[in-house]
């Protein structure tokens, strides 16, 4: 019993094979025929994207390949078209989606995100980084060593206690030292104090 129903589906695979290899010629000729059309009329739909036009063309006559019988088709123009605007719209919804992912993320992070920048934007982060700049170089060498290791290199009190011979006890204290430091004169830019 399954030996007769591997050789079905074996057929059956043989089948849809030699099916897409008749629809290769099929498939050409309506390109050739259909492709500037199909694009026009994308573009018309879409502009100039994203998505663009020709992506979603080319979408559409990968679809057509894997259409089991393509000399059926009463309007392939048409069978196109409607692959390529189903196509089109999906993409459009992950792209909506995808942004509201973005924003979302930046809100989160209360970073701005990039259609937002305005020069004032840009001279206040100028600012913030100057005074930044300018807390770091009061530290002293072992707490601007604790703080670069830790935030800027990602490392764990674990590698820094390697590396140094500090104890986890004193990287931390260092740690929240330095943090301090740049918390006041963060906020002492900030007016906060």
């Amino acid at each position: 019993m399954n030996l007769r129903r591997l050789k079905s589906v074996a057929a059956d695979a043989r089948q849809i094979a030699d099916a897409r290899a008749g629809n290769l010629g099929v498939v050409e000729r309506l390109y050739r025929d259909h492709w500037k059309n199909l694009c026009v009329r994308l573009r018309r739909v879409f502009g100039n994207g994203p998505p663009e036009p020709e992506d979603l063309a080319q979408t559409a006559f990968t679809k057509l390949i894997e259409y089991t019988d393509t000399a059926r088709l009463n309007d392939p123009a048409s069978f196109l078209f409607r692959i390529a605007i189903n196509a089109g719209r999906d993409r459009r919804r992950h792209i909506v989606r995808a942004n509201a992912l973005i924003e979302a993320q930046f809100s989160s992070e209360d970073i701005e995100p990039v259609d937002r920048i305005t020069p004032s934007n840009v001279y206040e982060t100028r600012e913030c980084i100057a005074v930044t700049e300018q807390a770091i170089a009061t530290l002293t060498p072992k707490q601007r060593e604790v703080l670069i290791r830790s935030r800027l290199r990602g490392e764990t009190f674990e590698q820094i206690q390697d590396a140094c011979g500090w104890s986890k006890a004193d990287i931390s204290r260092t740690l929240q030292a330095a943090l301090g430091v740049l918390q006041s004169a963060m906020r002492e830019y900030l007016g906060h104090e």
